[in-house]
């Protein structure tokens, strides 16, 4: 498949290549083939995600966590909770972690204006979505980062 089959005209694109500002030819080949290929799996795999998002947005809510939906998109960039704000979004995702068992991205790791966020990744199915939200809920109902009291432990040493 040359340039010209593409539709792409081959002086610009090799002025481009020349730049060193292009993928290599067979990764632009491959692209160009995708896009203009057949759509209909590329439907059903935004049915999933939206599907995703829709059950993320929504049993989130319902932990009373407001997560905005996202347009177009397998990430959701959910504020953190106001009652977590002064942690951070390194440190929230910590305790997400750790006392929800529930991963997302700090996103402070996206740059100064990913601060006061986390990205949540769409890529579990529906259930795990849902299970999610119900560890989020019990979090946030704790009013705190704290981890919840462990119970104590029983003293199995042998009586004297």
């Amino acid at each position: 498949m040359s340039f010209s089959t593409l539709g792409l005209d081959a002086k610009i694109l090799q002025a481009v290549k020349e730049a060193g500002y292009t993928e290599p030819t067979p990764i632009q080949v491959a692209a160009a083939a995708a896009l203009n290929g057949p759509q209909d799996m590329v439907e059903e795999i935004r049915a999933v995600y939206k599907s995703r998002r829709d059950v993320l947005v929504k049993s989130m809510a319902a932990a009373g966590w407001d997560i905005p939906a996202p347009q177009a998109s397998m990430f959701a960039w959910a504020p953190v909770p106001e009652k977590y704000k002064t942690l951070g979004s390194m440190e929230f995702a910590k305790d997400l972690l750790i006392h929800a068992k529930v991963a997302v991205s700090p996103g402070i790791g996206f740059g100064e204006y990913g601060e006061g966020y986390v990205r949540v990744a769409l890529v579990e199915n529906e259930h795990r979505i849902r299970q999610a939200a119900r560890n989020v809920k019990k979090f946030l109902q704790q009013g705190t980062n704290m981890a919840p009291p462990e119970p104590p432990k029983k003293n199995l040493a042998p009586a004297k």
